[in-house]
């Protein structure tokens, strides 16, 4: 039972080491612009600094394991005594029999006998499987940040570039109204309505530019690049499905995918396998060790002396000597704390896969009641509203207030369309699918 485990904790890791060189031998080009989506996940796994003290913190475990993989405990020791024999009283007679020149050399080594290296060997295996599961999730973390970064300076772009163009109408409108109340043709009130509409769409023009420029300057961050280099993105908001694909199934079906993909639930998994494992040390360290010794000495009237011994330690019950009952009772007290946090864990994924659920179901029921064919006929009619109120086929009053409902539609197809991007990369980070993109 415990060698599968440990089989299958190490095959694990090799697999998770592999996929991840696999991801590192072909160098993104985050450097370059403008970036699509592909390239923003490659970047997001080749710069985040978070996958990148994951990795690091992989790379410490591994050199636990080596020291835990030690077969002996302790460093043989060898002891060397001289010694020089002369009795009290010496003639010159018995000199030269009765003094002696005396040497004991000694070698001991303590072994251990219940098992404690395979014990450690499981542990440092456990932390390390928890390890790589932390790394996924890292990874998962980084695209996810990444990806919405990048919709959101898309989003911010799409929206200054229609500002720009709502705002070029109503300045024509805005001039066109008050050359008419000049004219008298016009009322004042009408050129000032005019006016105030140019001003607020003025504003709204500012406010996207400001958007952009924030949303470039966090992409920037997560990619790492310095202030001063402009980084730019292609593509559209709508999900790319080579890269966000929509995850196939109903609810209880994500669900169930994203309680056997999610890193974290199995990263609590492994820590509760490790506080076993850690149990099972402490309770094996209390077995005394064995001391083997050989010794090899001249003696007495140069006599040469050969033999062995073996040494055991006697242990006392506590308090009066280490017998470990302290440390077990705290590992057992991790590990209920680690079934309690396997638990929390679940509870919170099943909650994020819900609601990113219900969010992107809920986005993209919002974007079939604007059909794309709606949109480009807005498109167009803000754009003939000018040349209808120029011509005295529209009064402006009514323009106005055609030019404002038809406004709203297109910020909201920016805006639902940008939450859909969102609400997909969620969804697909709460099940577990977001690096691996999984097809339905």
């Amino acid at each position: 039972m415990l060698r599968f485990g440990h089989a299958a904790c190490m095959g694990t890791l090799l697999l998770s080491l592999l996929g991840v060189g696999r991801a590192d031998t072909q160098p993104p080009r985050c450097a370059a612009s403008p970036l699509g989506p592909a390239e923003v996940v490659q970047c997001a796994l080749a710069q985040s600094l978070e996958v990148r003290t994951e990795k690091q913190a992989l790379k410490a475990l591994s050199g636990r394991r080596i020291a835990a993989g030690t077969l002996l405990p302790s460093n043989p020791t060898v002891a060397v005594s001289l010694a020089y024999r002369r009795p009290q009283e010496l003639t010159a007679e018995t000199a030269e029999q009765t003094t002696f020149f005396n040497w004991y050399v000694t070698l001991s080594q303590e072994i251990e006998i219940a098992g404690q290296r395979g014990a450690r060997l499981d542990v440092a295996d456990a932390a390390m499987a928890a390890q790589v599961r932390r790394v996924s999730v890292a990874q998962q973390e980084s695209v996810a940040a990444m990806l919405s970064a990048y919709y959101n300076l898309l989003a911010a772009g799409e929206e200054l570039r229609l500002t720009e163009e709502l705002a070029g109408v109503a300045d024509a409108l805005s001039r066109l109204a008050v050359a008419r109340a000049q004219q008298a043709l016009l009322s004042p009130v009408d050129a000032d309505v005019a006016q105030a509409e140019a001003s607020r769409l003025g504003l709204v023009r500012i406010e996207a530019r400001l958007r952009t420029s924030a949303a470039r300057a966090a992409l920037a961050a997560l990619l790492g690049a310095a202030p001063t280099v402009p980084v730019e993105v292609s593509g559209d908001l709508e999900p790319d499905p080579r890269v966000t694909p929509e995850p196939a199934g109903d609810l209880d079906a994500l669900v169930q995918r994203a309680l056997t993909l999610r890193g974290e639930l199995q990263a609590a998994a492994m820590e509760r396998l490790m506080s076993e494992h850690q149990v099972r040390v402490l309770r094996r360290v209390r077995v005394p060790n064995l001391t083997l010794s050989a010794f090899a000495q001249r003696d007495g009237l140069n006599e040469q002396v050969f033999g062995g011994g073996v040494s055991i330690p006697l242990p006392l019950p506590a308090p009066l000597g280490p017998s470990r009952h302290g440390e077990i009772a705290e590992a057992l007290a991790r590990g209920a704390q680690a079934e309690t946090e396997i638990e929390r864990v679940r509870r919170r994924v099943q909650r994020e896969v819900m609601q990113a659920f219900q969010a992107h179901q809920a986005q993209t029921e919002a974007l079939r009641l604007i059909p794309t064919e709606l949109v480009q006929r807005a498109r167009a009619d803000v754009r003939a509203i000018a040349q209808a109120v120029t011509t005295r086929q529209l009064p402006l009053r009514e323009a106005l207030l055609s030019q404002r409902s038809l406004i709203e539609l297109l910020q909201a197809h920016i805006k639902i369309r940008h939450e859909l991007a969102l609400a997909r990369v969620e969804l697909l980070r709460a099940t577990g699918l977001l690096v691996q993109g999984e097809r339905p």
